[in-house]
């Protein structure tokens, strides 16, 4: 039998806008840790329920609050992962200055490679639900495509065409391909919005 994915449980299930995330590095390196592994369950939940979803109306609405998030979330998830290696690796560097604190560094940088380990698991889940996805929509040819959240995510409001973006290559060579299937789906006042 097909499932059906509530508002609420979208919003919780691919969390909180990654926009309102705070990006001021990491703070508590076990706290960052058990974020991602709720993060990771969650999306594994998300990945289930999304298989589960009948094609036609269900996936389609589905899709219209899922889709965008999934393009932003595999930006941020890449974003961070940079950001956390340079700074792994600048802490690496730095000298102990005692043993005390050699300790602690140590148990910071198994922490910090943990953490890296599940950004790339996570980006490994949101590919597979991003993949899974493209073959549904690609089969079911009635389906129609969030064009116009997916056209925000690529071109940011108040930016204008031509200038430069900080738009993540993930979110825009997968938001890309999102867009040439569905912009052949949409109606011309789908089109000219």
């Amino acid at each position: 039998p097909g499932c059906s994915i509530s508002y609420l449980q979208l919003q919780r299930i691919i969390m909180a806008d990654p926009k309102n995330q705070p990006t001021n590095g990491i703070a508590d390196p076990s706290l960052t840790l058990a974020d991602l592994q709720t993060e990771l369950s969650t999306l594994n939940r998300v990945s289930h329920r999304l298989a589960m979803t009948d094609a036609g109306p269900a996936l389609e609405k589905v899709l219209n609050l899922l889709l965008p998030r999934m393009l932003q979330r595999i930006g941020k998830n890449d974003d961070t992962k940079k950001k956390n290696r340079r700074s792994n690796i600048n802490k690496r560097k730095s000298p102990p200055s005692s043993s005390a604190t050699s300790e602690s560094s140590g148990n910071n940088i198994v922490l910090y490679d943990q953490i890296d380990g599940m950004h790339e698991t996570i980006h490994k889940k949101v590919i597979e639900m991003l993949g899974h996805t493209m073959k549904r929509v690609r089969e079911d040819r009635g389906c129609k495509l969030p064009c116009a959240p997916i056209l925000d995510l690529l071109i940011p409001t108040g930016q204008k065409l031509g200038e430069d973006a900080a738009v993540n290559p993930w979110e825009v060579n997968l938001g890309l391909a999102f867009l040439t299937l569905g912009i052949n789906r949409c109606t011309a006042v789908e089109c000219t919005s």
